[in-house]
């Protein structure tokens, strides 16, 4: 039997952090370590357990039979400690940071709900990183929390996703504009802004649209719904924004002249340690609750996230 005099935590931590990410290099960031380092951490590992734990695979290392079976017991041993440390008031973490991404346009709003909390102290920093590596930048511990698209969280070890209350497209516009267009005719013809965070692409309605052989006349292109707002309020340019979202601007809406309702789903997004760090999980709340979910949320949320790989 292993004599627990010989173990080092910080080797729990980084059998933790591996198997969490299924790579040692997105491991070695998670905990801020060299990847020599974490490499070396892993190796004391194997010797400690005579297992080779994780093995070398296309995609990053994969768990041996003897690793999956002592996960659990290794996650169960580090978040009783954490509880632990949290009775101790020297160890309780005063302005925890917290590093959310959203659409610039949700930040004040959001930022209200966190600060109307009880004993919110949060340091709040928002940035939005290329949609692409979002979900890396979670997983490897950048991030605290993500709001985003819907999408599949395949490949991507210990993230959990939240789905949000489906959104839909409206025809937003601002001061400048005196009525919306009534016509589908009149909607293809009425100068929009168009909001994205990529330089091109197109979005659900333009998808809509182009199934059906047609297109919106996009007169300016902006990565800011903030921006989006004053050009609205000085030109009389549309916009076909979520309902969410248009609202936050304070812009007024109309529906879309179009057959079919054009839906978004959005998702709030957190690494799974997270969920039992309790600053952050009083923040998850929160925001949950500012973004249109129901005002009580059980205290054992599990089963309403959805695990990476778990389809």
């Amino acid at each position: 039997m292993l004599d627990l005099r010989q173990l080092d935590l910080n080797l729990l931590l980084a059998f933790d952090a591996i198997y969490q990410q299924r790579s040692v290099t997105r491991a070695a960031d998670v905990m801020s370590l060299s990847q020599p380092a974490m490499s070396n951490a892993l190796r004391r590992l194997r010797e400690l357990c005579g297992d080779p734990l994780f093995i070398k695979s296309r995609l990053g290392v994969t768990p041996t039979l003897v690793a999956h079976r002592l996960a659990d017991y290794v996650r169960a041993a580090l978040e009783s400690l954490r509880d632990g440390l949290r009775m101790i008031p020297a160890a309780r973490q005063n302005n925890p940071l917290l590093r959310i991404s959203c659409l610039d346009c949700l930040q004040p709003m959001l930022l209200d709900a966190l600060l109307e909390a009880p004993h919110a102290d949060w340091q709040v920093r928002y940035f939005q990183p290329r949609r692409r590596d979002a979900l890396q930048e979670l997983a490897s511990g950048k991030l605290d929390i993500l709001i985003d698209i819907d999408q599949p969280l395949a490949g991507l070890s210990g993230l959990h996703k939240r789905t949000l209350a489906a959104d839909h497209y409206v025809f937003a516009y601002g001061a400048a504009l005196k009525e919306p267009p009534r016509t589908l005719q009149a909607y293809l013809q009425q100068p929009q802004i168009q909001v994205s965070s990529r330089r091109d692409g197109l979005s659900p309605v333009d998808l809509q649209l182009g199934l059906k052989g047609l297109r919106r006349t996009i007169a300016v292109t902006t990565q800011s719904t903030l921006a989006a707002k004053l050009i609205a309020d000085r030109q009389p340019f549309g916009l076909s924004l979520p309902s969410r979202v248009a609202s936050a601007l304070s812009l007024q809406q109309a529906p879309l002249p179009l057959e079919d309702a054009v839906e978004l789903k959005l998702a709030l997004y957190i690494e799974a340690r997270y969920r039992f760090e309790r600053s952050r999980e009083e923040a998850m709340h929160c925001l949950l609750n500012a973004l249109g979910e129901p005002q009580q949320i059980p205290a054992k949320t599990q089963h309403l996230w959805e695990r990476a790989g778990s389809r």
